[in-house]
C-alpha cells in the first residue's frame, strides 16, 4: 500500500513497503542513443541492459547509459530527460524517456487508486521559471498508470522522514519542525517547516551538475569523467581531497561555493519574508550531491560563516542521503492512504503499522492540510 518516488535530475528513487520493510529502487535518470545495428539488441539482451528500440535508434536507459558514454567517449549521445530539476526543454525525447523510467521504478499499482507521492522542485529564486509543465507531466504519467497522485516539495520529504524537532523557550518539543535541504543534481531545494507544514520553500538552480560543469570547464576534462570521480568515494572525499590532484582541488572549491551560495540565498529570502522565528531550528541535509564523504563537515564549516536571522540547532545528515527524499514521499503517501481508509478499522490498523515502520514514530498530517500562516 502506497508508494513514493523522488524524481531527480540525476537519479530516480522509488520507495515502498514490502513484508514490513522499506524497499528502494534506484535508477540513473539518463539514456544513451545508438544506431540499430546487426546483433546490437542481442548483445544488449545478453548483458541485461535496459533499452528500447524506436525506428532505427536504440535507447539504452539508466545506469547502462553512463557506462556506454564512458566506454565509447560519445558524450553527445549521453542524454538526460531532466535539466536543473525539471524536464529538459532542449531534449525532444525527454517526456517519453522519463515516463519509461518512472514506469520501471514504480511498476503497476497494487490496486486502482493506490496513492503515490512524487516530488517536484520549488521555483528557483531570481529566475522566471515555471514548474507547472513539469509537475503536470509527472501527474498525468502516474495517473495514467492508475495511481492517486500527491505532489510534494522534495525538501519537505526530508522533514517527513527525518522528523527534526524544535525546542521552544518553554521546553516544548515540536515535531516535524526545521530546515530541510536537498542537494540534488539539477538544483538545490530548501524548505522551512513547522509541525510538518511548510512555512516557505525556495530553490536555487545549482547542484551536482553545476559542480561537474564548472570543474570540467576549469580542468578541461570530459564532464562524465568528473561525475564518475565525484560519485566514487574511493576516488574522492570532500574531507580528504588530494591537494596535488587538480580535479580534487576544483571539486572542493565548487562544493564550498554551492553550499555558500545556497545559504546566502536562503538568508536573504528569509530576511525579506518578514518571518519571525526565535527558537533554534535544526537542519537536515540530503540529496545525491550531499552523499560525498565529508559533505556534512564542509556544510557546517560554511554555515558558521553565514549570518542567519534565527538560531541554529542541530545540523545533521539524513541516514541515507540518496534515499531520504523518497522515504519522505512514502511517509506522505502512507499518510494519505490512512486518510482514504479511515472508515476501515482494519485498514487503519495496517497503515498504522506501516507508518511506524517508515517514520520510526508518528506519521505527519496529510500534505494538503491547511498551511501555517507566515510572519
Amino acid at each position: 500500500m502506497a508508494k513514493g518516488i523522488d524524481i531527480g535530475t540525476s537519479f530516480l528513487v522509488g520507495a515502498e513497503i514490502k513484508d514490513g520493510k522499506e524497499v528502494f529502487t534506484v535508477e540513473r535518470d539518463a539514456f544513451f542513443s545508438m544506431p540499430k545495428e546487426d546483433f546490437a539488441e542481442e548483445m544488449l539482451d545478453k548483458s541485461r541492459a535496459k533499452y528500447l528500440t524506436r525506428g532505427n535508434t536504440i535507447y539504452v536507459v539508466g545506469e547502462d547509459a553512463l557506462k556506454f558514454a564512458m566506454l565509447t567517449g560519445r558524450q553527445k549521445d549521453y542524454r538526460r530527460p531532466m535539466a536543473k530539476g525539471m524536464l529538459n526543454p532542449g531534449e525532444e525525447e525527454a517526456i517519453s524517456m522519463l515516463e519509461l523510467l518512472i514506469r520501471g521504478i514504480c511498476g503497476a499499482p497494487t490496486y486502482k487508486g493506490e496513492v503515490i507521492a512524487a516530488t517536484v522542485p520549488a521555483s528557483p529564486l531570481g529566475e522566471d521559471t515555471d514548474t507547472t509543465f513539469h509537475r503536470v507531466v509527472i501527474e498525468r504519467c502516474l495517473r495514467k498508470m492508475g495511481y492517486d497522485v500527491k505532489i510534494l516539495n522534495e525538501a519537505l520529504g526530508l522533514i517527513f522522514t527525518e522528523n527534526p524537532q524544535a525546542k521552544t523557550s518553554n521546553g516544548e518539543v515540536v515535531p516535524f519542525s526545521g530546515v530541510g535541504i536537498s542537494f540534488g543534481a539539477g538544483m538545490t531545494n530548501l524548505v522551512v517547516a513547522w509541525r510538518a507544514q511548510k512555512l516557505f520553500e525556495i530553490s536555487v538552480s545549482r547542484g551536482g551538475d553545476w559542480i561537474d560543469e564548472r570543474v570540467a570547464q576549469m580542468r578541461n576534462q570530459p564532464q562524465s569523467k568528473v561525475t564518475a570521480i565525484k560519485e566514487n568515494p574511493r576516488k574522492f572525499r570532500l574531507d580528504k581531497p588530494n591537494p596535488r590532484d587538480p580535479i580534487h582541488l576544483a571539486l572542493e572549491i565548487y562544493y564550498e561555493e554551492l553550499i555558500g551560495h545556497t545559504l546566502r540565498q536562503f538568508a536573504a529570502f528569509f530576511q525579506e519574508s518578514n518571518s519571525v522565528l526565535e527558537d533554534p531550528l535544526d537542519f537536515v541535509i540530503a540529496g545525491g550531491t550531499a552523499a560525498v564523504p565529508g559533505f556534512l563537515g564542509k556544510f557546517k564549516e560554511v554555515l558558521a560563516t553565514i549570518e542567519l536571522p534565527f538560531p541554529v540547532g542541530d545540523v545533521r545528515m539524513a541516514k541515507d542521503p540518496l534515499k531520504a527524499v523518497a522515504a519522505g514521499a512514502l511517509v506522505a503517501a502512507i499518510s494519505h492512504e490512512r486518510k482514504k481508509f479511515k472508515q476501515s478499522e482494519e485498514g487503519n490498523k495496517e497503515l498504522g503499522k506501516l507508518g511506524t515502520v517508515v517514520a520510526g514514530g508518528p506519521v505527519p498530517p496529510p500534505i494538503d492540510s491547511a498551511p501555517v500562516p507566515r510572519g
